[in-house]
């Protein structure tokens, strides 16, 4: 029996504390000390090869004096073809692999780093982070591995939040934003349909049980990724004191996608966390809407926010939790 079975087997006969761990007991539901100790290998494994990543970038920088510039460059590039050799030797989905591509990911990062560092490009941070994110697809398609796709879409996304506040007027991205260079909150529904499809691709992979994408919290990084995005747009778009044509517009679309994917999550009827996104996002736009554009001062705004926070939390908060327990029944009686 799986864990909702047992939920519901307690639930259904109304069983006390004690009666439901001799129910946990029985079904041997408790996880196991084999459990805890592979657990704990797993954790002080990755915490193991974070631990290196960090230990190679600032053993460089506390010897930068001392160490020249090949040696930098040799030391960090030595990394990178150790950690693919192990890769080749042991392949994913074996750990050593896995283990090796990740640090290979980081020394890649760690390498453009250097090379801006050293010869000082006057490159904007965001190409870096870009860069990194382009390299670095080589190791997330060799590794397939949740935590490497992860890694990748956080760097991928610092770089798209780099540009975007950074505002560049240079670089091959700038030209694909170039139309829409007057206006913050059109430009910020790039990066939010970027991530949506990155979400739909996780969600196409776990379905098709590709292991890089087995793991919901990947699906789930990219949607909240994605929201992010959406919010900001919503909310840059509200916040301006005279909305133009082009706020307008975004405000149209942010509320138009994140109708979409309400209808999407009703319609599948196995998560509420799109919903739990939406109605987070909503409230955020709302309430930066209602600071900006109605005026009842200082005491009055803050009233009105309160009870609008309060009156929107607990509404949203009901509503999922209701629909949380109907789909978790009706996904029982299936």
């Amino acid at each position: 029996m799986n864990r909702r079975d047992l939920d519901a087997f307690v639930a259904h006969y109304g069983l006390s504390a004690e009666a439901t761990d001799v129910v946990l007991d029985l079904a041997a539901a408790r996880p196991a000390p084999a459990e805890f100790r592979l657990f704990l290998v797993r954790v002080l494994q990755l915490a193991g090869v974070l631990s290196l990543a960090a230990g190679l970038v600032f053993f460089i920088a506390a010897n930068w004096q001392d160490i020249g510039v090949t040696g930098r460059f040799a030391l960090i590039q030595v990394v990178i073809v150790v950690s693919v050799a192990l890769a080749l030797w042991k392949p994913p989905p074996h750990a050593l692999g896995r283990y090796a591509l990740l640090m290979a990911f980081i020394a890649t990062g760690a390498l453009l780093a250097l090379f801006g560092q050293t010869y000082q490009t006057g490159a904007d941070v965001y190409e870096l982070f870009l860069s990194w994110a382009l390299l670095g697809l080589a190791f997330v398609a060799a590794g397939q591995w949740s935590v490497l796709s992860a890694a990748w879409l956080v760097v991928f996304n610092v770089a798209l939040l780099l540009f975007l506040g950074g505002r560049p007027s240079g670089g091959w991205l700038w030209t694909v934003f170039a139309p829409f260079r007057g206006n913050l909150s059109l430009e910020l529904l790039a990066p939010a349909l970027l991530n949506l499809a990155l979400w739909w691709l996780a969600e196409f992979g776990r379905r098709v049980r590709w292991s890089a994408f087995e793991a919901r919290w990947v699906s789930g990084l990219a949607l909240a990724c994605a929201f992010g995005f959406l919010t900001g747009a919503g909310i840059d778009a509200v916040e301006s004191s005279m909305m133009d044509g082009f706020d307008v517009l975004a405000l149209l679309f942010v509320l138009a996608i994140e109708a979409a994917l309400v209808v999407h999550a009703m319609r599948l009827r196995n998560d509420v966390f799109p919903l739990a996104l939406t109605a987070a996002s909503v409230i955020a736009i709302v309430s930066c809407a209602v600071m900006e554009h109605i005026d009842v001062g200082d005491l009055g705004i803050t009233f009105l926010l309160a009870l609008w926070l309060t009156v929107s939390s607990t509404v949203s908060g009901r509503v999922l939790m209701s629909l949380v327990r109907e789909w978790r029944q009706a996904g029982e009686a299936a």
